[in-house]
């Protein structure tokens, strides 16, 4: 049995003739539950979601949605996936890593506009799809909806103006320390692998993979943190690693 089936299986999907997944209702309906923006709906309104929703298992590596693409709604069921804005010449930069429970493509679904960035799948992803059409009808009809959203997009504004903000008025070693404390969840002597590529990460924080390789050396001749075998991190001394 293929990798692919043992997930639809897990998940309680099957593959229809045109290769795209088909969840169960019950398991929509944990999709669309898992968004902030739909959690505080009445069930009935949520199983109405959930029933318009489309499903697709993405193999690592994929694109979920192209920059340019027709506006959808993406919600993450599954998996990982990153969010990238190419420019002319073929370049990219990391804007966003989403998981289980966040979406994309509200711009494009509030707007009419072609999806803004291009998104592509980190690890295999389950993706929920909702059609703009769908999710402008029930922001119609729905005001609790159209105000979550509006929380939604506003929130996504801010942290974008603070990490800019960020990017400018702090140092990259200030930036990776952040990082990495993050993903150590504050708790210093307990191993972790970094959940992303050296590159991805140094897209993340506005600097060069060659920089990010540079910063753990320092950082792991000083003791503030061990490094390796692969991705594997052990933050010794969290507040050294940010004044360092």
């Amino acid at each position: 049995m293929s990798a692919s089936c043992r997930c639809c299986q897990g998940d309680q999907a099957r593959v229809d003739a045109s290769g795209r997944v088909r969840m169960d209702p019950d398991h929509r309906l944990a999709c669309v539950s898992r968004v902030p923006i739909f959690r505080g709906l009445p069930e009935e309104d949520r199983r109405r979601i959930a029933a318009r929703a489309t499903t697709r298992l993405v193999p690592k590596g994929e694109v979920v949605q192209q920059q340019g693409g027709m506006p959808a709604l993406q919600i993450v069921h599954s998996g990982q996936v990153k969010q990238c804005l190419l420019a002319e010449d073929g370049t990219q930069r990391l804007l966003r890593i989403l998981g289980p429970g966040e979406f994309m493509g509200e711009h494009s679904v509030l707007t009419g506009r072609p999806a803004p960035r291009e998104a592509t799948a980190m690890t295999v992803s389950q993706v929920c799809t909702l059609s703009r059409l769908d999710v402008q009808q029930w922001l119609e009809e729905t005001p609790q909806l159209a105000l979550s959203l509006l929380d939604a997009v506003t929130a996504r504004l801010e942290d974008t103006e603070a990490r800019l903000s960020e990017l400018v008025g702090t140092t990259v070693g200030h930036r990776l320390g952040e990082y990495l404390a993050g993903a150590a969840d504050g708790v210093e002597g307990v191993p972790f692998d970094l959940p992303i590529s050296k590159r991805d990460l140094a897209q993340l924080l506005g600097t060069t993979p060659e920089t990010i390789s540079r910063r753990l050396r320092a950082l792991s001749d000083e003791g503030l943190l061990r490094v390796g075998p692969g991705r594997r991190i052990v933050v010794m001394d969290i507040a050294g690693m940010l004044r360092a």
